[in-house]
């Protein structure tokens, strides 16, 4: 009679390559639209600073991706509106996120208003959160 299998015993990614800190599970993205509402361009270097600002603090670091072609629905007006949206993300501290989050909510909101977006969207942990109602200054 064969002798049975030794059980297997899960491998830790981390201490496997040499990981010095635990993996960060959740991601957080921020889109930064190139045009507002009505089609109109605007400019993104500010509002891509900030987001690099923001997303250092939750994560310890950020990295943003080259414009990417987007098209959204304006709802109010029915207008396909083609975009150069710019990606922002990090991988977020869980401490450091909760308690960033009234300025995350101060950046989305101010966002909106000023490049006036119909709405302003981000992702995190799998999920798209939607903004069409922002705080006044």
């Amino acid at each position: 009679m064969a002798s049975p299998l030794p059980e297997h015993q899960p491998v830790s990614l981390a201490d496997a390559i040499g990981a010095t800190e635990p993996a960060l599970s959740e991601c957080l993205t921020l889109y930064i639209p190139g045009k507002d509402k009505d089609g109109n361009p605007i400019d993104q270097t500010p509002w891509i600073g900030e987001a690099l600002a923001i997303l250092s603090q939750i994560g310890g670091r950020a990295t943003i991706l080259p414009a990417v072609e987007a098209a959204w629905l304006n709802h109010e007006t029915g207008r396909l509106i083609q975009d150069s949206v710019v990606l922002a993300y990090a991988h977020v501290d869980p401490e450091h996120f909760e308690t960033s989050l009234g300025w995350l909510r101060g950046f989305l909101h101010r966002l909106g208003r000023k490049t006036n977006q119909a709405e302003v969207v981000f992702e995190f942990a799998d999920r798209l959160y939607k903004i069409r109602h922002f705080d006044r200054d």
